[in-house]
Protein backbone atom coordinates (compact mmCIF):
# COMPACT_ATOMS: atom_id res chain seq x y z
CA UNK A 1 0.00 0.00 0.00
CA UNK A 2 1.79 3.24 -1.40
CA UNK A 3 1.82 6.32 1.43
CA UNK A 4 -0.39 8.44 -0.13
CA UNK A 5 -3.21 5.42 0.35
CA UNK A 6 -1.97 4.85 3.70
CA UNK A 7 -3.05 8.68 4.74
CA UNK A 8 -5.79 8.69 2.63
CA UNK A 9 -7.40 5.23 4.56
CA UNK A 10 -5.91 7.26 8.01
CA UNK A 11 -7.94 9.95 7.50
CA UNK A 12 -11.33 8.16 6.40
CA UNK A 13 -11.00 5.78 9.31
CA UNK A 14 -10.52 9.32 11.76
CA UNK A 15 -14.05 9.96 10.60
CA UNK A 16 -15.40 7.41 12.68
CA UNK A 17 -12.63 7.19 15.33
CA UNK A 18 -12.81 9.80 18.15
CA UNK A 19 -9.36 9.00 19.31
CA UNK A 20 -7.81 9.26 15.87
CA UNK A 21 -9.67 12.21 15.64
CA UNK A 22 -8.47 13.77 18.63
CA UNK A 23 -4.83 12.98 17.67
CA UNK A 24 -5.23 14.48 14.45
CA UNK A 25 -6.13 17.56 16.05
CA UNK A 26 -3.66 17.99 18.69
CA UNK A 27 -0.89 17.75 16.00
CA UNK A 28 -2.75 20.33 14.28
CA UNK A 29 -3.27 21.95 16.65
CA UNK A 30 0.55 22.08 18.10
CA UNK A 31 1.95 22.37 14.40
CA UNK A 32 -0.20 25.71 13.75
CA UNK A 33 0.92 27.05 17.31
CA UNK A 34 4.52 26.38 16.87
CA UNK A 35 4.08 27.63 13.37
CA UNK A 36 2.62 30.90 14.45
CA UNK A 37 -0.08 30.67 12.30
CA UNK A 38 -3.44 31.46 14.07
CA UNK A 39 -6.85 29.71 12.69
CA UNK A 40 -8.09 32.58 10.76
CA UNK A 41 -4.41 33.14 8.52
CA UNK A 42 -4.88 29.46 8.11
CA UNK A 43 -8.29 29.97 7.06
CA UNK A 44 -7.11 32.88 4.34
CA UNK A 45 -4.42 30.13 2.79
CA UNK A 46 -6.86 27.64 2.42
CA UNK A 47 -9.91 29.74 1.53
CA UNK A 48 -11.92 28.30 4.41
CA UNK A 49 -14.17 29.96 7.15
CA UNK A 50 -12.09 30.67 10.31
CA UNK A 51 -14.72 28.03 12.28
CA UNK A 52 -13.91 25.45 9.79
CA UNK A 53 -10.17 25.37 10.95
CA UNK A 54 -11.30 25.86 14.93
CA UNK A 55 -13.10 22.93 14.28
CA UNK A 56 -10.50 20.82 12.55
CA UNK A 57 -8.09 21.99 15.71
CA UNK A 58 -11.03 20.59 18.11
CA UNK A 59 -11.24 17.73 16.39
CA UNK A 60 -14.90 18.23 16.02
CA UNK A 61 -14.27 17.81 11.94
CA UNK A 62 -11.26 16.12 10.09
CA UNK A 63 -9.96 18.40 7.50
CA UNK A 64 -9.72 16.71 3.86
CA UNK A 65 -6.49 15.56 2.52
CA UNK A 66 -6.19 18.53 0.45
CA UNK A 67 -6.33 21.09 3.20
CA UNK A 68 -3.53 19.06 5.15
CA UNK A 69 -1.19 19.19 2.09
CA UNK A 70 -1.43 22.92 1.71
CA UNK A 71 -1.01 22.82 6.13
CA UNK A 72 1.70 21.01 5.92
CA UNK A 73 3.25 22.72 3.28
CA UNK A 74 2.72 26.60 4.57
CA UNK A 75 4.34 24.37 8.28
CA UNK A 76 7.06 22.87 6.32
CA UNK A 77 6.05 19.44 7.61
CA UNK A 78 5.09 16.00 6.45
CA UNK A 79 1.88 15.65 5.63
CA UNK A 80 2.03 11.76 6.18
CA UNK A 81 3.09 12.85 9.94
CA UNK A 82 0.45 15.46 10.12
CA UNK A 83 -2.33 13.05 9.09
CA UNK A 84 -0.75 9.85 10.93
CA UNK A 85 1.53 10.96 13.34
CA UNK A 86 4.20 8.71 11.63
CA UNK A 87 7.31 9.57 10.55
CA UNK A 88 8.80 8.37 7.52
CA UNK A 89 11.48 6.71 9.29
CA UNK A 90 8.70 4.96 11.68
CA UNK A 91 6.85 3.85 8.14
CA UNK A 92 10.32 2.65 7.26
CA UNK A 93 10.85 0.41 10.20
CA UNK A 94 7.06 -1.17 9.81
CA UNK A 95 7.77 -1.98 6.43
CA UNK A 96 10.97 -3.80 7.29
Amino acid sequence: MGRHSQTIGHLERSQEDNVLRRAIAARLDRAMQKGNISSAKAADLLDVSEHEVQYWRRGIMVPPLHAFTRIAKALDLDVHWLCTGQSQHQQAEAVT
